[in-house]
């Protein structure tokens, strides 16, 4: 019976022990994660405040001593993070307590187009103005912040003002891990670009498109700004340009380039050829393909891929013209005119066609306008950049530089674009040509 009793009470006490450890588990106390710090910004009433009472000094004590309290890094206008930079409506630094070093002086760069952009506003607010941009945050290790600015004119001829950090630079990010190289490539670097300054601002973006180290800038290709009057905006391997007004400069061909690149932006953006100088040929001329976009109504951008007349004018090309020429020169030119102006015929492939002129500017073969054949065109004129197109493929024809290059409706799209030809004369008499029209896609350009 001892031995019943004892046997019973160990498997009971088994059985305690092991519904003891089925008891689930104490747990530690959960610690709590401290949210992370919000981020203090200076509100625009204290900086619109800062800025009044920077004017009533002026007013009380006159511009020379007001100036010099101003570039005091220890002065009285040295509160925080604010503090009052002075400019002359012609961009002269009066009064800069963070970089005494440029009184006197007018920015550049970025910095230049702040100053003047900045300028503009406060003319176009009746006085006073607020203006995004980006700039060195002294706190912070001299990283790139945002900042907004607000300044007042104290008369007609300078401004002052100061400006708040209102947090980091949004890292751009490289469209393509090398150069852009191909049609396709150079319009997404461009958009890319533009896609940046659209979400991050005008003073962001200008910032980061004069960087040369930076990912607007992939060997020499590079993103470059200007506004809708032509003056430069952000151009890095030649910041000294800055505030320039291209839009009266020829190219060495004569081409008024940067009026071109603006009626493209107005119209949504597209290609154009010119020459430009290299920075990675110690800044020689060469042929250009650029792509130019608008950013918004203010101003536009642009990249393009330095190129050779034999990327612009390939072998297909080239030997397409050369056997129409051969076949004008074995038929003769009445059959060879039915050939070419024939739709079906076996001088339209593709996107290429022969179109012809006699040297009165005359067309003679045009198969997909047969309404133009027969009409004098010599005056005619490029719808984008107002040249005499056809007057410049005559001149070509007859002294055998072949290559132009002019805007015509692609009737594959029905759409304007850039027309690259090879010309040729036949026999004294008439000229033929053909080409590419320039569009996105695995087009190689740089070269």
């Amino acid at each position: 019976m001892k031995s019943l009793t004892l046997v019973v009470a160990l498997a009971l006490s088994l059985f305690l022990i092991a519904a003891g450890c089925t008891q689930p588990a104490s747990t530690a106390p959960e610690v709590p994660i401290p949210p992370a710090p919000v981020p203090t910004y200076t509100p625009n009433e204290t900086l619109v405040a800062f800025v009044d009472s920077a004017v009533a000094y002026v007013k009380t004590h006159g511009k020379e001593q007001a100036l010099a309290e101003f570039s005091n890094p220890k002065g009285s206008f040295m509160q925080g993070e604010l503090y009052i930079y002075a400019y002359d409506f012609n961009g002269t630094t009066l009064a800069h307590p963070i970089n005494p070093e440029s009184v006197g002086k007018k920015r550049e760069g970025a910095n230049g187009v702040f100053v003047t952009e900045f300028g503009k506003a406060i003319r176009k607010g009746n006085g006073s103005a607020f203006y995004p941009f980006v700039y060195v945050n002294p706190a912070h290790n001299k990283a790139l912040e945002t900042k907004l600015g607000y300044a007042v004119a104290v008369d007609d001829t300078w401004w002052l003002g100061s400006g708040k950090y209102t947090g980091p630079v949004e890292p751009a990010v490289a469209a393509l891990p090398g150069a852009p190289s191909t049609s396709q490539e150079i319009r997404d670097f461009v958009d890319n670009a533009a896609a940046y300054a659209q979400k991050n601002g005008k003073g962001a973006a200008l910032t980061a498109f004069s960087n040369r180290s930076g990912p607007f800038v992939a060997g020499n290709v590079y993103i470059y700004a200007l506004d809708y009057s032509g003056h430069i905006l952000a151009l890095p391997f030649q910041p000294q340009l800055t505030g320039t007004d291209f839009s009266p400069l020829p190219d060495s061909a004569g081409r008024y380039y940067t009026r071109t690149e603006i009626t493209l932006a107005q119209q949504g953006g597209g290609y154009l050829l010119y020459q430009y100088p290299n920075p990675a040929e110690n800044f020689s001329v060469r042929y250009k393909v650029s792509y130019v976009r608008p950013v918004d109504d203010q101003y536009w951008i642009g990249a393009g891929a330095y190129t050779r007349e034999d990327l612009l004018l390939d072998p297909e090309l080239r030997a397409f013209v050369a056997e129409a020429k051969t076949y004008a020169v074995k038929n003769g030119k009445e059959k060879a005119l039915a050939e070419f102006n024939n739709k079906n015929g076996s001088f339209v492939r593709g996107e290429l066609y022969v179109f012809a002129y006699d040297y009165n500017g005359t067309s003679i073969a045009w198969p997909y306008r047969p309404d133009l054949v027969g009409t004098d065109r010599s005056g005619a004129t490029d719808p984008v950049t107002g040249t005499r197109h056809i007057q410049a493929m005559l001149s070509a024809a007859r002294n055998g530089t072949t290559l132009v290059e002019y805007y015509s409706v692609n009737p594959s799209t029905n759409t304007t674009q850039l027309k690259i030809v090879d010309v040729a004369d036949i026999d004294g008499t008439w000229m033929i040509g053909a080409g590419r029209y320039m569009e996105p896609g695995p087009r190689v350009l740089r070269g």
